[in-house]
């Protein structure tokens, strides 16, 4: 296949991952209940438009016909919003659940930017490039707006469930951090005995993870926790019937792509693709996550509800005073 022809298929993908995006982004906005999370769904839907109208101002340099084809990964992606947003959750952690899956549609998208940028520049066609440029930045900007509000609802969410993570030395909780992931990598990390267990793994576990309980006069509700355990994570998923996926079309040579956790009955199923428990916990570390999930809903019943995380995020450096 010659090269332009490669990058016209590249931009019928974006095309329909643009087009379901304009489809999308209006309930999540209708379904936030933080204010500036809101506005910037809203913002990011005049973008979107935008991104379309520059998609076809590309195809037209590049003597194509405008059209799409199935995105299977943003259709994945979408769905997987749409479930989180029916989750039996609210505030905050419903926001942050939301938040979680726009920032992926959002890596998802500069991936493929990234990708159309580099055949244009090949090829020469600097029209093409800039158009598609645009577009890569503005999504950088906007990933970059998502992950600060993320920042702030997680630590929020931590704070009204009375579970702060463990104050620490930057340089001594990134010493802990980098031995618990230099142990994690070569194998599956095993569960010691408390006698056993080390000091700084335990102060390493014990800053992603929140123990929660009510608070005074409070009803028990849906409380989230969140760990980089690896026998806990698994643990968690198998008592669901949840089984370690990648979401088909996002990974590459050598890389398996973003890592979900696909449970029974999942509607977005389809766009997932089985892999072994090492293989995503590989991917695990190597992106230096954490995951946010819940035991119980509100209402007492089992929780599937989970969320990959920077642990940036979760706990992220402490600045000099």
């Amino acid at each position: 296949m010659p090269l332009q022809e490669l990058l016209v298929e590249e931009l019928k993908d974006l095309l329909d991952a643009e087009k379901q995006l304009v489809r999308a982004l209006p309930k999540l906005a209708k379904t936030a209940s933080d204010a500036e999370l809101a506005g910037l769904f809203r913002d990011h839907l005049e973008q979107t438009k935008g991104h379309v109208g520059r998609l076809e101002q590309a195809f037209e340099i590049l003597g194509a016909r405008p059209k799409s084809k199935p995105c299977l990964g943003m259709k994945g992606l979408v769905e997987e919003g749409r479930d989180v947003a029916q989750e039996d959750l609210e505030g905050e952690l419903l926001d942050s659940a939301i938040l979680g899956a726009a920032r992926k549609v959002e890596h998802y998208e500069m991936a493929g930017y990234e990708n159309a940028c580099s055949i244009a520049r090949m090829l020469g066609n600097s029209q093409a490039e800039e158009l598609l440029q645009q577009t890569l930045d503005e999504e950088r900007t906007t990933d970059q707006k998502l992950a600060d509000v993320s920042k702030r609802l997680l630590q929020q969410v931590m704070a009204e469930q009375g579970a702060a993570p463990e104050e620490e030395s930057e340089t001594g909780g990134r010493r802990a951090l980098r031995g618990a992931e230099k142990q994690a990598r070569p194998q599956p990390v095993r569960r010691a005995s408390s006698s056993r267990r080390s000091q700084p793994a335990a102060r390493s576990r014990a800053k992603f993870r929140t123990s929660a309980s009510s608070a005074a006069g409070r009803s028990s509700g849906a409380l989230s926790k969140i760990t980089t355990d690896h026998e806990e994570i698994r643990r968690w998923a198998e008592e669901r019937g949840g089984k370690p996926a990648a979401v088909k079309g996002t990974g590459g040579k050598g890389d398996i792509g973003m890592i979900r956790i696909d449970f029974p009955g999942y509607s977005g199923g389809e766009s997932l693709q089985p892999i072994s428990w090492d293989e995503w916990f590989q991917k695990f570390e190597d992106s230096n996550l954490a995951l946010v999930y819940q035991e119980r809903t509100a209402t007492g019943q089992k929780s599937n509800f989970n969320k990959l995380v920077s642990r940036e995020e979760v706990h992220p450096r402490k600045r000099a005073a």
